[in-house]
């Protein structure tokens, strides 16, 4: 009896079939789309993190003596606190000042140093000569490598001899440079190598040269007096899963007390267990983000079941009635009704494990690296899905049961103008419980919040926020769905056209009948254009930022004293302009700020300042750096607006603040910096020599720039299309994207699969009532123009308001959700983007896609006589 039940109305069953399918598969893809961009996401960020910032380090004094004591501590500590995890251990250890040669008796003696580092054979590239081999405490000449900075600061090659003398004990040491080394990527410039062995000379108080990097024996014999040793810890954490994220931070940070026990002059650092943590974070906000249009679509499938299952109940609201008059109990019928719905949902939760994958790779748009969970987790939440959706079809039916013959008939009939929740005021509690939700989100910037167990937990509310703002604005507007079709029937009532008179006196006499379609189409259009709104805003945000952290097309990192590369610089493909820029850290208040020194005459031509940043234009905020006066004109971050002097070095200038900028291009989110002109600072006898260029190109296409730079190993380049590319592809930070398409797609299906179920059981309804109009000589033009006018009522409004709603939410809520890869708030602010073109082809695409629907209806409807259902006895 349940399957020819069900067979009867194929149309219906169909489109429940479709539903629930729809909403399966896609929510079971969702979930596969938030486990992958989370894991691949962890997975990319640690694999590409730098050495330094993986890296931990335990500094302390030693000798000789006890230098294989703390040795074998640290290394039993890291062994025991990393666990499985696969880590590089090496020491190094960096001697007391030697003077070079000629310099002994000099007042400010140039200096060098002497060092050892474990592993630099297998971590750097051996330019010339040989690596240096162990040399007794009797040996006469000590064999000493040097990296190619050093040797070219202090022109020396393999073979070359010198001789220095130890500042301490004044004792002549005799070197044999056996070799010239490039550092690799352990004690590179992004590696745990000390600034000395990166840069060759450190000019501070002492002009240092160096290091004479020799073997560990020959240190140990004769440098370790008491000097500073490091002992660096490097893990591969390419294989550590998400969810020992948090747990092996702890382990990290438990090695400090472990080693300070027993070696209390012992000092620990490292960042990885507060990267780790934030990528923990990082990772819970991304997934917690996605849900968002998780939720927007949960509420939609809802509802478009819910529609369904209305209009199959009502179409079978007779025929329960006669059921229960001839005996049938409430729980038989309802029995007999959840079989009916669990014939459709079962099918469904098998497939849509299956159809999940293959749904994600047609609409995902990031280049995530699919890792779907268990099979059985999969199949678990399509279980879920499915018998949830099994309930929302069997709740009208059952509801239905309770009615006799007699309610059942009576209540046919022009039928209410508000549903039930309008007039139970349930679209003002969600309004309340959205606002809040929002406040919530835009207060505390992401989903997360704080458990009780001190950890970190999703929001439920802050989460549910969006989808209830669009359920909540989409009600709410059913409100005015009454007193429209009252106006538009008194205006169309002083007309001559007969289908416009029908049509609108339809929509006005039962509202409550589109009323359904008309808030499952506002809703799917609202998220469409909300998926387009944040679509477009990220990306903006994205470039946005590159440009910020640029703040020029190309920013090249040079050594000091490179005033000569301007005219290199030039010649390159593409390049307008290239301006000095002198970087320093300075004082100002009492706290550091960074201090760019920049040539003010070319700066507006190649500074990408976003214009909202400031109140004054750029080329005015250039123009007045340029103004001599008393004190040095400087352009400053918000926060140093009031201060009024600058300490650069031991001198302390006074200041003249000519503009402000929420942010200075060229430096990291929240960084503190002062502008200024490079010749002002010049005058001031502050030095400036050049330590970057920043250099502009044409349309900003740096690609032939980049690859005529080469690999200058002196030189640092940052590139705004590389920067962009790689925010874009940052996973954490990508994810929403690929979930708000797959969203988009979901709603535009469910919204068109919905329209065309109600309006076509709606005109099967009224079959009668169309045969007589065509009896009594109304045209198939005349009959498709009523068809047109019911629904472009519908139609129109759900589009208007579906696009009103949305750049409301949109505006309260992608700012909120639209963060860096590591979870933090996004430097500069992101400014809202809607695609109005976008939109208009959108809407443009869904009314022509309704109307074909319409269309279609009434031809439909034009071909069958009306002797044929006048004579059925439908719709009595």
């Amino acid at each position: 009896m349940v399957i020819r039940r069900a067979l009867s109305e194929p149309l219906l069953l169909v489109a429940a079939l479709g539903s629930v399918l729809l909403a399966t598969t896609t929510l079971v893809a969702l979930m596969v789309y938030a486990v992958s961009v989370t894991e691949d996401g962890v997975r990319r960020a640690m694999e590409t993190a730098p050495v330094a910032t993986r890296a931990v380090t335990v500094t302390t004094s030693v000798t000789a003596r006890d230098f294989p004591r703390i040795d074998g501590l640290v290394r039993k500590q890291v062994a025991d606190h990393f666990g499985g995890v696969p880590v590089q251990m090496t020491s190094s250890a960096l001697s007391d000042s030697y003077a070079m040669p000629g310099q002994e008796k000099a007042e400010r003696p140039e200096l060098t140093r002497f060092a050892t580092y474990e592993g630099l054979d297998r971590n750097a590239t051996l330019l010339s000569g040989k690596w240096p081999v162990e040399g007794g405490a009797s040996s006469r000449i000590v064999q000493a490598a040097i990296s190619e900075a050093a040797a070219r600061a202090m022109s020396l090659t393999a073979g070359d001899r010198l001789s220095v003398v130890g500042r301490l004990d004044g004792r002549r040491v005799t070197v044999q440079i056996t070799g010239v080394f490039r550092p690799g990527d352990l004690y590179g410039a992004d590696g745990v190598g000390d600034e000395l062995l990166v840069t060759g000379v450190q000019n501070a108080d002492y002009t240092t040269y160096g290091p004479l990097v020799v073997s560990a024996g020959t240190f140990l014999d004769r440098f370790t007096t008491s000097v500073s040793a490091n002992w660096h810890a490097v893990p591969d954490l390419g294989g550590l899963p998400r969810e020992r994220l948090s747990s092996f931070a702890g382990s990290v940070a438990a090695i400090e007390p472990g080693v300070r026990t027993d070696c209390p002059d012992c000092v620990f650092s490292s960042v990885l267990p507060g990267m780790l943590t934030q990528l923990d974070r990082a990772a819970l906000v991304a997934r917690s983000t996605m849900l968002v249009p998780v939720l927007q679509l949960l509420v939609l499938a809802a509802y478009a079941l819910t529609l369904t299952a209305r209009l199959l109940s009502d179409h079978r609201g007779m025929e329960v009635a006669l059921l229960r008059s001839r005996g049938g109990g409430s729980v038989r019928l309802a029995v007999l009704a959840g079989a009916e719905a669990l014939l459709v949902a079962l099918p469904c939760a098998v497939a849509a494990p299956f159809l999940a994958p293959a749904l994600l790779q047609l609409t995902s748009a990031t280049d995530v690296r699919l890792s779907p969970p268990s099979t059985a987790a999969m199949f678990a939440v399509s279980v879920l899905v499915a018998l949830a959706c099994a309930v929302l079809l069997a709740l009208p039916a059952i509801r239905s049961t309770r009615r006799t013959y007699v309610e059942e008939s009576g209540s046919r009939g022009r039928g209410a103008r508000q549903g039930i929740l309008q007039r139970a005021g349930a679209d003002v509690v969600l309004l309340v419980l959205a606002g809040l939700a929002i406040w919530q989100m835009r207060h505390y910037g992401a989903p997360v919040t704080s458990t009780a167990g001190g950890g970190l937990g999703i929001d439920p509310l802050i989460v549910a926020g969006p989808a209830l703002a669009l359920l909540c604005g989409g009600m709410l507007g059913l409100r005015l769905l009454s007193p429209i079709s009252a106006l538009v029937e008194r205006f169309t009532a002083r007309g001559t056209g007969l289908a416009s008179a029908l049509g609108s006196r339809q929509v006005s006499r039962r509202p409550t009948r589109y009323s359904g379609p008309t808030l499952l189409l506002t809703m799917a259009v609202a998220i469409g254009v909300l998926s387009l709104a944040t679509g477009s805003t990220w990306r903006l945000s994205q470039d946005d930022q590159a440009r910020h952290l640029a703040g020029a097309d190309l920013r090249v990192a040079v050594p000091p004293g490179g005033d000569g590369r301007e005219s290199t610089y030039k010649t390159l493909p593409g390049v307008t302009a290239v301006a000095a820029v002198h970087r320093s850290v300075a004082s100002m208040g009492g706290a550091d700020v960074t201090l760019l020194g920049a040539d003010a005459a070319k700066l507006g031509t190649i500074m990408l300042l976003r214009p909202d940043l400031s109140a004054t234009p750029l080329a005015a905020l250039t123009s007045r750096l340029s103004q001599p006066g008393t004190a040095l004109p400087v352009v400053v971050t918000s926060g140093l607006a009031d201060l009024r002097t600058i300490t650069i070095g031991s001198q302390a200038l006074p200041v003249h603040v000519v503009g402000t900028t929420a942010a200075m291009p060229g430096t990291a989110a929240g960084t503190p910096a002062v502008l200024a002109d490079l010749s002002a600072l010049r005058t001031a006898k502050v030095p400036g020599e050049p330590t970057e260029w920043w250099i502009s190109v044409k349309d900003h296409d740096t690609s032939r720039a980049v690859a005529a730079l080469g690999a200058d190993p002196e030189e640092t380049v940052t590139d705004l299309a590389a920067l962009d590319r790689q925010l874009g592809g940052d996973p954490l930070a990508a994810g929403l994207q690929g979930a708000l398409t797959l969203g988009f797609a979901a709603a535009l299906a469910f919204a068109l699969l919905g329209f065309l179920v109600n309006a076509a059981v709606s005109a099967r309804e009224r079959r009668a009532e169309f045969a007589l109009l065509r009896a009594l000589g109304v045209t198939f033009r005349q009959m498709i123009a009523l068809l047109v006018v019911e629904q472009s009522f519908v139609i129109a409004l759900s589009l208007a308001g579906g696009v009103l709603l949305a750049g409301v939410v949109a505006a309260v809520v992608v700012p909120a959700i639209v963060l860096t890869g590591q979870a933090t708030a996004v430097t500069p602010p992101v400014l809202l983007d809607i695609p109005w073109p976008t939109v208009a082809v959108l809407i443009l695409a869904i009314m022509v896609s309704l109307l074909v629907v319409v269309g279609g209806l009434a031809r439909s409807l034009h071909r069958r006589g009306p002797g044929g259902v006048l004579r059925s006895g439908e719709d009595r």
